[in-house]
């Protein structure tokens, strides 16, 4: 059955069912709107906004300029840096990905919290309830917590142009596709389906400010 998201409709927050567990580390949802929350989840929406805006229009002007089959590469977060930090002005994001059940492109795949994060939101559309956010706290041994804040995609129906009916996409965009990405499954979706999540981490702390650099050494 296919379902359509809609992004507007109050988080309904459900402990347990869905927490993970890893060898390395162990995963729960938590609520998003808990005042002991709500700081983290402020950074993460800020910088989710700030990305999907960027995305959106780095898509839309390289389709405007070079047509869809030339511009499927800019359907990514490739601009952005894995190192040091990666969003301008926000040192406690620590990393950006999108992901999904249906990939384009296998860099996208998702480890095991997101798995249980997509799960989460799956079964959440089929009872109904989409999740405006989904908010997840890691745990590893001997090191501070990872906060992961999750935002699920609906399909926009400018992005049909490269994600809609197989039939409906040109001979070029097909070729395309096919060369660059021979097990895209990113295919056949309606406007307003959901298409999967982007997430952002943060980190539980503020960074520590830089040691400032030794003064040099003066002759007497």
């Amino acid at each position: 059955m296919k379902t359509r998201l809609f992004l507007l409709l109050p988080f309904v927050f459900v402990h347990g069912a869905f927490g993970a567990e890893t060898a390395s580390a162990t995963a729960v949802f938590v609520n998003p709107n808990a005042p002991e929350h709500v700081e983290i989840r402020d950074i993460g929406e800020k910088a989710i906004n700030r990305v999907a805006m960027t995305l959106v229009n780095e898509v839309n002007a390289a389709v405007a300029k070079n047509g869809a089959d030339k511009a499927i590469d800019f359907c990514h977060l490739k601009a952005l840096p894995m190192t040091g930090q990666i969003i301008t002005g926000m040192p406690r994001i620590t990393a950006v990905k999108r992901t999904s059940l249906r990939l384009r492109n296998p860099a996208n795949a998702p480890d095991a919290h997101e798995k249980v994060a997509l799960a989460r939101v799956e079964h959440d559309i089929e009872d109904g309830n989409p999740p405006r956010l989904l908010m997840q706290r890691i745990d590893r041994p001997g090191k501070k917590p990872e906060w992961r804040l999750y935002r699920p995609m609906a399909v926009a129906p400018q992005c049909l142009t490269c994600h809609g009916p197989s039939e409906s996409l040109s001979p070029e965009l097909r070729a395309r596709l096919a060369e660059r990405y021979p097990d895209d499954k990113a295919l056949n979706y309606t406007a307003g389906q959901w298409r999967g999540l982007i997430r952002v981490s943060i980190s539980d702390t503020p960074p520590s400010p830089a040691a400032p650099a030794p003064k040099a050494a003066t002759k007497s």
